[in-house]
């Protein structure tokens, strides 16, 4: 099993490597996510309440000073309940990173030969939890103010967090047995193997699942088919070997399980969508990227966060981007600035609450993130060029006059 993992950075390492970038948020969770799983990992570090979080289907309680980590076969969402509500820090960061931050690669592989009795929640006494607490609000407050460099912040942060998780974790071991789903057992292995000639059946045998179990059981929770799962692994760790400039991109593509070079960039390009040569040059060159594409980005962002109380100092952060750079984007590409935008998207939604939902415009202003409904009524009449309640009744094909 150890042959498999042949990339710590000891191996690659290169005076050009670049950690890629990492994004902290803090934020107050008070509604259920959705199921999801990223391309990243992440680091949940719970600050104040109580809620569930469910991982692969498994649920599990989370309270004040946990610390969740979640990798990306992790298929995962936080649930809360009633009125209660979640304080955390969000820490997400590339596979690359973590790669750099694994010189010893005996203890790389004795985490990974400990991944099927893994808890990926652990909790820390105070005194842990306080200097976590400032490590990650001292990284937090650099990323709003300092444009400069933050690689040796974000190197010692995605150490530290990793090494109280493990450390932590090894005597949770002994204290409670964890049983994992199949469906989990699936992802975590095609996760840790991926480098090998895996098929369905092989995967059924080494354990000891059903053949019949691995596609349906998959999907389920993943949405993806054994081999788009597999391909999906495989090109996500080809993209965190790519800022290693000392490993060729065929060399790359063997390491990750690709027997042809024509497939590996064949797979790469429907994934990624791009080559592996411009994906290359994009990590050496991050000034080739289209400036659009970044807009389009910073408006995806705010669409998805608009119902939130959001600041441009909060966006900053969260997208690692500079408070001029985000409105300097805005108004080239779209003629418009951040808070524009933004109120521009609250009020689209408010609309659609007006109209579909037959909701007041008090409780309307609130769950499209205005803080009262004067400063919604006024942004919507500039956007509509009429009020919240005349255009409900324009829609209703009642007359507008009193």
């Amino acid at each position: 099993m150890t042959e498999n993992f042949p990339y710590t950075s000891v191996d690659y390492f290169s005076q050009k490597f670049k950690p890629a970038d990492l994004s902290i948020r803090k934020e107050t969770i008070t509604k259920s996510e959705t199921k999801h799983y990223r391309n990243e990992i992440e680091f949940l570090i719970i600050l104040s309440g109580t809620a569930a979080i469910e991982i692969n289907n498994t649920l599990f309680s989370i309270n004040e000073g946990d610390i969740i980590q979640l990798m990306p076969y992790h298929v995962n969402r936080l649930l809360i309940s009633g009125k209660q509500s979640l304080e955390l820090y969000r820490v997400r960061f590339s596979i690359g990173l973590l790669l750099l931050i694994s010189t010893d690669k005996t203890r790389y592989l004795n985490a990974i030969k400990n991944l099927d009795r893994s808890i990926p929640i652990t909790s820390v006494d105070e005194n842990t939890r306080k200097q976590i607490e400032f490590l990650c609000e001292t990284v937090y407050v650099e990323k709003q103010t300092n444009l400069g460099n933050m690689e040796a912040l974000h190197i010692s942060l995605v150490a530290y967090l990793s090494y109280f998780s493990h450390k932590t974790q090894s005597r949770k071991f002994q204290e409670k047995e964890f049983q994992r789903n199949p469906a989990w057992k699936i992802v975590e292995y095609i996760q840790i193997h991926h480098q090998e000639n895996l098929s369905p059946s092989f995967v059924s045998k080494e354990l000891a699942i059903e053949e019949a179990m691995i596609g349906p059981s998959l999907f389920e929770l993943t949405g993806k088919s054994f081999y788009q799962l597999l391909n999906q692994v495989r090109i996500r760790n080809a993209a965190a070997l790519f800022q290693y400039d000392d490993l060729s991109i065929n060399q790359i593509g063997k390491i990750c399980g690709y027997r042809s070079e024509a497939y590996f960039y064949k797979m790469f390009k429907e994934i990624m969508q791009m080559t592996p040569l411009e994906y290359r040059k994009g990590l050496s060159n991050p000034s080739t990227s289209g400036k659009s594409y970044d807009a389009w980005e910073i408006a995806m962002y705010l669409l998805e966060n608009c119902r939130k109380e959001l600041s441009i100092v909060e966006a900053a952060a969260g997208m690692n981007l500079s408070q001029k750079k985000i409105n300097h984007l805005l108004s080239e590409t779209f003629n418009t600035t951040f808070k524009d935008m933004l109120n521009q998207f609250r009020v689209q939604i408010g609309r659609t609450f007006l109209v579909s939902l037959d909701l007041p415009v008090q409780e309307t202003a609130l769950l499209v993130g205005f803080s009262d409904s004067t400063s919604f009524i006024r942004n919507f009449k500039a956007f509509y060029g009429v009020t919240p309640k005349q255009l409900v009744k324009k829609e209703k094909g009642e007359t507008t006059d009193h």
